[in-house]
């Protein structure tokens, strides 16, 4: 249930990754509200709560079909993996 929470926000910032960007995770905090059977169908969903700094914060659930099962946020930030690893390399 929290990667498909996970995986919701990271889908919703797709689109505005500029080129070589990618987003990463930075917090979650999930409650998860009920049980859901093996093979069920999960449907997660994110949607853009705030913006403080370079942090993405999105408002997260969890659904089976029947009932919520999950809600909380996850907060997500863009990173350009090559500066990344120029910066490392730099700082040896």
């Amino acid at each position: 249930m929290i990667g498909l929470m996970e995986w919701a926000a990271a889908n919703a910032m797709k689109p505005f990754c500029d080129e070589g960007e990618i987003s990463v995770g930075t917090a979650i905090n999930i409650e998860h509200r009920a049980p859901t059977t093996v093979g069920a169908e999960v449907r997660a969903e994110a949607e853009l709560e705030s913006v403080a700094d370079r942090f993405y914060i999105f408002r997260v659930t969890a659904h089976n079909g029947v009932k919520e099962i999950g809600r909380g946020t996850v907060t997500r930030a863009f990173v350009n993996p090559a500066k990344v690893a120029e910066r490392h390399l730099n700082n040896k």
